[in-house]
C-alpha cells in the first residue's frame, strides 16, 4: 500500500500492533483495541470494542452497529479469559464460543488489518425492537494516517513501573461486509481504532470526537482525573498534509440527560500546533448509551454514550458537512450544559 505518512511518527512501532506483557500489580490492568466506521451518509455504522484485564480474567466486548434506524447490540462484559487466544500466527487476538467469534489479522502492522466478528445482537431502537438477531461484520481497513500517540503520559493511575503502557489512535478507511438476518451488504467507510495497553481506571469522565472525510481526519479528547487538570490533546490532518498535535480542545456542549439517541449538540473549537483553529457546530443523530457499570471499584451507572454526529465546519473548511463519532462518559448528577 502506498501511504503518505510515516507510520513511526509518534514513536509507535509495528511490535505494537500486538498485545503487551501485563503488571500483575494492577487489577485494573487493561489492553484494548476499538474500531469505529460510518458510511459517507451516515445510514449505517458501527463500533466494536475488544478489552481485556488480566487481573480480572475477563473479557469486554461489545458491538454496536446501526443501520436505517435501527441499532444492535451485542454486550459480553464477563467472558472468561482463558477463551481469548492472543498473537497467534496470524492473528493479534481471537475468540470463539457460545454463538460469538470476533478475531483481528492485522496484514501489514499499523497499516492495514481485518475485524471478524459474527454472533446475535439484540435490536435496541426501531421497527425489530427487542428481537435478537444474527449479525456478521468484516471490516478490511486500511490506515489513512500515522497512529497517533502522545506518549505514555505522566498521570501515575496510567502507569506501571517496568512496563511499557501507552496508546494510539488511527484514522482509517475500511470496505465493510455486514450481514443482519441473513441480508448481506457491503460498504465504503472511514472511522478510528484506537489500541490501548496499561492501568485503566474508569472513574473519570471524557469526551472525544473523532471525524474522517475525504478533506481531512481528526481526533479530539478532554479527559477529567480526579485531582489532575483538563487533560486535552488529540490531532488534525488534511488528506494531504501532515499529522498535527492539538494544543487546545475546547468543547461547548449541551448534553441531554434523558435520551442518548439525541445525547449532546454545541460547538467544537480546536487548535493545532501551528496555530490553525479548526471549528464546526455538531449535532448527534443518532446514538446509545453503554454499559461499563461493572469496571468500577463500586459498580455505579455513568453517562457512558456513543452518538453519531453530524458536524457543520467553518474557517478554511467552511461548507465541509461530515458525520463523526462523539463518545462521552459523565456522572449521571452532572449539569446538562458543560463548557470543557
Amino acid at each position: 500500500m502506498s501511504k503518505s505518512f510515516d507510520v513511526s511518527q509518534f514513536g509507535i512501532a509495528p511490535e505494537d500492533e500486538y498485545t503487551h506483557p501485563f503488571s500483575p500489580d494492577h487489577l485494573d490492568w487493561n489492553e484494548s483495541y476499538f474500531f469505529d466506521w460510518y458510511n459517507e451518509d451516515a445510514t449505517f455504522a458501527g463500533h466494536c470494542r475488544i478489552g481485556w484485564h488480566p487481573g480480572q480474567q475477563r473479557v469486554l466486548f461489545w458491538l454496536f452497529v446501526y443501520q436505517n434506524e435501527e441499532w444492535l447490540m451485542i454486550e459480553e462484559c464477563r467472558l472468561p479469559l482463558s477463551e481469548l487466544k492472543l498473537d497467534s500466527t496470524e492473528q493479534a487476538f481471537s475468540y470463539k464460543g457460545w454463538g460469538l467469534q470476533f478475531s483481528y489479522t492485522p496484514q501489514n502492522p499499523l497499516l492495514s488489518g481485518t475485524l471478524n466478528v459474527s454472533g446475535f445482537a439484540r435490536v435496541i431502537s426501531g421497527k425489530r425492537l427487542g428481537m435478537v438477531l444474527p449479525v456478521a461484520v468484516d471490516l478490511q481497513l486500511e490506515a489513512v494516517g500515522a497512529p497517533h500517540s502522545r506518549g505514555a503520559g505522566e498521570v501515575e493511575s496510567h502507569s506501571a513501573q517496568g512496563y511499557s503502557t501507552n496508546r494510539y489512535e488511527q484514522p482509517i478507511q475500511a470496505q465493510c461486509e455486514a450481514r443482519i438476518n441473513g441480508l448481506a451488504q457491503s460498504f465504503t467507510v472511514r472511522g478510528e481504532r484506537d489500541h490501548s495497553w496499561g492501568p485503566r481506571p474508569w472513574d473519570m469522565e471524557w469526551s472525544f470526537l473523532v471525524i474522517n472525510n475525504k478533506d481531512f481526519s481528526l481526533q479530539a479528547t478532554v479527559v477529567k482525573i480526579p485531582e489532575w487538570p483538563a487533560i486535552k490533546m488529540g490531532y488534525f490532518k488534511g488528506t494531504d498534509g501532515e499529522m498535527r498535535n492539538l494544543t487546545e480542545v475546547d468543547f461547548q456542549l449541551e448534553y441531554n440527560a434523558e435520551n442518548p439517541q439525541q445525547a449532546v449538540q454545541g460547538h467544537v473549537s480546536l487548535t493545532c500546533d501551528n496555530d490553525a483553529v479548526i471549528s464546526a457546530e455538531v449535532n448527534a443523530i443518532t446514538g446509545t448509551e453503554i454499559d461499563i457499570t461493572h469496571t468500577f471499584d463500586t459498580p455505579n451507572r455513568t453517562e457512558y454514550r456513543r452518538s453519531l454526529v453530524n458536524c457543520r465546519f467553518h474557517g478554511d473548511y467552511e461548507g465541509v458537512v461530515s458525520p463523526g463519532w462523539f463518545e462521552c462518559n459523565r456522572h449521571a448528577n452532572d449539569n446538562a450544559v458543560e463548557n470543557d
